[in-house]
């Protein structure tokens, strides 16, 4: 049955309003990127980004491979009918590097230092770092952060989102299997819940158009943008579907996976029944619009917003190095090399085609005259011409390609690798005699990649605020649960202690039972009622009250990098060495308490992790200790040794107060989430 046709006379007055604007302001995104940036066209260079990254051959002619015993080009492609000898091969640098620079850049979850900006929030800052971690875990995002650096490092821009995503499924559930007569099984429908939780998500920057007012390193500069997706109708049909507008949304629209007017590369879906969807994201204007083939799905105000009520934008980006200070656009690996690319791919090929004529010798013989019409002779490899007058067969001797040549490529290759930053010790080669020296040739070469790591964590940063924020929202939204059972109804108040969050009675005086979302943290209640980090997992329910936070996130970039044994040996030595001199003197900790944390911080470790319990206590108290007298001496059994291992004091107590869970969160609330499903109406 075919679909009503859409008319703009269904929209409200507002709704029709922000639809006009909204397609207006796509238009401007897309003819804004088509411009001259800066000297260049942006697509013009990500299409030869495209053609040039995998490893192909210089020319376009359609090639068949042969054999041809008489020349010895043995299975050598070649175009049919021409006389097609020379080399014209490009090496592989832009698939090589922009792959070196993904896998030394990601090879970890992101960690992140978050510090509250006020004390009363200071208490959570432990629960949200693990919250945070959590949500990479979960959604497996580090391997859609690699598509991210994949595209930042070949388009010099990368842009990525991350947003609530909730995946269901209607399934039909096996409720009574008949062996005898398998067709007469019996089945119930059921709803299925296959992801409820944060995601991530790469995006490709053809398909992507930022706030041509966007500035770099200036996230708040960015008032707007919009994203572009080619769905299949059953996949759209499966998010959208629920949202009234749906119905009249038609197969069509412009279906290839990137909209390159030049259609220079791309993929070609087989698929027919495709519809192309628009989304756009406005902070200013408070408002998200989803818009399928023409008819707006949605048009409503900005989904994510923090504990505070500010809203924020989906999208988190960085380019691979600056192009211009006031230019969006960076330069990436592709475009760093490409002309130093040019020259080494002309002269490595020029030498080959000299070494081929060395082994492969011309030769003329005594015949008719074969001379074309101007008298030249066209030199081949392996080739005879007959000549006019020859006395006997004679060789041309084609002397081997010299020093020079060898050089050249090689100087090239260098200019190549400092122009990519991607060197000799972060392509694997070994640049020196001990691991000390290789450890330490890596290290230095990774400075290359300084900036772009920098801009990836700053990145991560603006993400994480994205994260904080979805934390807040989708995590202080608890399951509901009507219960009948008095005996159960009795156990679940005993456990939650009367506690009036974790239970309603609705209009009807039913029984609701609130159960929050479960985490498995490394969080445990110490004596006072306070939470602690420990080694141990535990389960928790965590109330709304409790996710309240306002703070700084700092990314680490090094919790990113792959990581160097060697190095990581040599800095926690360095850092045991001048730790150990000052954990020892009798002055103790009122003295060098701070020189200590300062060289811990240096290291980018946690004073809890390394230094005693006494050398971790306020200012306040050991002055007060000094004054009693107290001994501030390390006891023998907080001793360093030589071992690091054996220098790491237990963790100390943090701040954050109890959450006034049941001891047993996964009891009662675990049995009514799960459904005990009889005893719910």
């Amino acid at each position: 049955m075919p679909k009503e046709d859409f008319k703009e006379s269904m929209l409200s007055k507002t709704q029709l309003e922000d639809f006009n604007f909204v397609k207006k302001r796509i238009f401007e995104l897309q003819e804004a990127r088509k411009e001259e940036q800066y000297g260049v066209m942006v697509e013009d260079i990500w299409a030869a980004a495209d053609r040039d990254y995998a490893p192909h051959r210089l020319k376009s002619k359609t090639k068949r491979s042969d054999y041809d015993e008489d020349k010895g080009w043995r299975g050598q492609s070649f175009t049919a009918g021409v006389s097609d000898w020379k080399s014209d091969v490009s090496q592989a640098n832009p698939f090589i590097k922009i792959g070196i620079a993904q896998s030394i850049l990601i090879d970890q979850n992101p960690a992140g230092v978050f510090t509250a900006t006020s004390k009363k929030y200071q208490a959570t800052s432990t629960l949200m770092k693990q919250l945070y971690d959590r949500s990479w875990d979960l959604a497996k995002s580090r391997q859609q952060l690699k598509l991210f650096v994949h595209n930042l490092s070949k388009y010099g821009i990368a842009y990525g989102r991350t947003y609530p995503l909730r995946i269901t499924r209607n399934v039909k559930s096996v409720i009574e299997f008949n062996s005898e007569d398998p067709d007469k099984t019996e089945y119930e429908d059921r709803e299925v819940v296959e992801y409820n939780d944060i995601f991530r998500e790469n995006l490709d920057p053809w398909n992507v158009w930022l706030d041509d007012m966007t500035r770099p390193n200036n996230h708040r500069s960015t008032r707007d943008w919009s994203w572009r997706k080619v769905y299949s109708m059953d996949a759209a049909e499966e998010e959208f579907g629920k949202w009234k507008n749906w119905k009249y949304v038609q197969v069509g629209g412009i279906v290839t996976d990137k909209l390159d007017e030049k259609n220079r590369s791309g993929k070609k879906y087989k698929e027919t029944q495709l519809v192309e969807v628009y989304f756009y994201e406005n902070i200013l204007k408070d408002l998200f619009a989803v818009i399928a083939n023409g008819v707006p799905i949605v048009l409503s105000p900005l989904p994510i917003s923090d504990a505070q009520g500010n809203k924020k934008l989906s999208l988190w980006w960085a380019y691979w190095l600056l192009r211009h200070a006031e230019c969006q656009y960076g330069v990436g690996i592709y475009e760093a090399i490409r002309y130093d690319q040019g020259f080494l791919d002309r002269i490595r090929n020029m030498t080959v085609d000299q070494l081929t004529l060395s082994i492969y010798k011309m030769f003329f013989y005594q015949g008719t005259n074969q001379l074309t019409e101007t008298g030249d002779i066209v030199i081949a490899p392996g080739v005879g011409k007959q000549t006019l007058d020859p006395k006997n067969i004679n060789f041309l001797e084609i002397p081997g390609p010299g020093r020079d040549a060898w050089e050249g490529i090689q100087m090239f290759k260098k200019d190549l690798d400092e122009a990519s930053g991607i060197t000799d010790p972060l392509l694997g080669n070994i640049t020196g005699k001990t691991a000390f020296e290789i450890a330490q040739a890596k290290e230095a070469a990774l400075k290359r990649l300084k900036t772009p790591l920098e801009n990836i964590t700053d990145a991560l940063d603006q993400e994480a605020y994205v994260t904080i924020a979805l934390v807040q929202l989708l995590y202080s939204i608890p399951e509901t649960y009507k219960v009948a059972d008095p005996q159960l109804i009795e156990d679940y108040l005993k456990e939650i202690q009367g506690d009036p969050d974790l239970y309603e009675r609705d209009e009807e005086g039913s029984f609701v039972a609130r159960v929050f979302p479960e985490f498995p943290l490394n969080l445990d209640e110490d004596e006072k009622g306070n939470l602690v980090e420990t080694e141990e997992t535990r389960f928790f329910r965590v109330k709304p009250k409790f996710l309240k936070w306002e703070g700084i996130i700092n990314v680490k970039s090094q919790s990113i990098l792959t990581p160097s044994k060697q190095i990581d040996k040599a800095l926690e030595l360095e850092m045991w060495n001048m730790l150990i001199p000052l954990l020892g003197n009798p002055l103790g900790p009122q003295t060098y308490v701070k020189a200590a944390k300062s060289i811990v911080k240096l290291y980018d470790k946690d004073p809890r992790d390394v230094l005693p319990d006494s050398w971790l206590q306020e200012p306040e108290q050991l002055q007060a200790q000094a004054q009693a007298n107290e001994p501030l001496i390390i006891p023998a059994n907080e001793a360093p040794q030589s071992s690091a291992q054996s220098l790491r004091a237990p963790q100390a107590e943090t701040q954050i107060p109890s959450v006034g869970l049941p001891q047993r969160p996964q009891s009662i609330a675990g049995r009514v989430s799960a459904g005990l499903g009889r005893l719910f109406r």
